[in-house]
């Protein structure tokens, strides 16, 4: 897809990732749209505060944009929350609230922008030599396909948009768009800036090569290559370094 000129919405793109994602698309020439609990404060990017577990106002917002910008091209899904404990312990079960309120931001509201961005999307004229109609962009994480210790709302979550991935490429194949996704591994980020220093050097001791922290560009540069390339379809690419995160952490098994 050629950015230049196109509508771009992005989720979670007050800060980290997000932030990142929005930034690239405005430089390749995109008129970019950010939704986020937060107000963000970045230059020629409109800032819309928006609870996307709220679907009633989320689906008036999108009406709203695309209302007074024109059609959305591209929608990336990076809007997500942490959340970490077990499914039970001697001393109870797991907290069931914490875990739905994971579910409930991470899947269900990807879930809700996705279906009324899509439903937008079926009728945008076909564009370029393909006909492409637009494109979503998944923020997954290698928690989709390796799970640790402790993270089963994360995981699940986002093992679902990585499944969802390729579910909804078949949806919408037929109206030519796509759907990619991103698995991260660990990235330096807001979600992960608390993180104790034990636990970081151990997660960058199991990575391959680069044993580093990934930086937001390379996530941008990334999700801007799988925009750009129609080819690129129903796929989740990892972005980690070749890590293969272990059951647990000896941080997390201490704790």
């Amino acid at each position: 897809m050629d950015v230049k000129g196109t509508v771009a919405l992005v989720t979670g793109g007050a800060s980290g990732l997000g932030e990142a994602v929005a930034l690239a698309l405005r430089d390749a020439g995109a008129r970019v749209v950010v939704l986020d609990r937060q107000l963000a404060t970045l230059t020629d990017i409109e800032s819309i505060p928006c609870d996307i577990t709220d679907e009633a106002a989320l689906a008036a917002i999108i009406t709203a944009i695309v209302d007074r910008h024109g059609p959305i091209a591209i929608l990336a899904n990076m809007a997500g929350i942490g959340g970490i404990g077990p499914i039970a312990t001697p001393a109870g079960p797991g907290d069931v609230a914490a875990f739905r309120q994971v579910i409930d931001v991470n899947l269900i509201g990807a879930l809700a922008v996705t279906a009324h961005v899509a439903h937008a999307m079926i009728a945008n004229a076909p564009d370029g030599a393909d006909g492409e109609r637009g494109v979503i962009l998944n923020a997954c994480s290698i928690a989709s396909f390796e799970g640790q210790e402790g993270m089963g709302a994360y995981g699940a979550s986002k093992a679902a948009l990585a499944a969802l991935t390729l579910i909804w490429a078949r949806d919408l194949s037929r109206h030519a768009i796509r759907c990619v996704g991103i698995a991260p591994g660990f990235f330096a980020t807001p979600m992960t800036a608390h993180m104790p220093s034990a636990l970081v050097d151990e997660l960058i001791d199991g990575m391959e090569f680069p044993r580093r922290a990934g930086t937001a560009q390379e996530f941008a540069d990334a999700a801007m290559f799988l925009i750009r390339s129609p080819m690129i379809n129903a796929e989740v690419l990892r972005l980690d370094g070749g890590a293969r995160p272990p059951a647990r952490t000896r941080w997390t098994a201490a704790a």
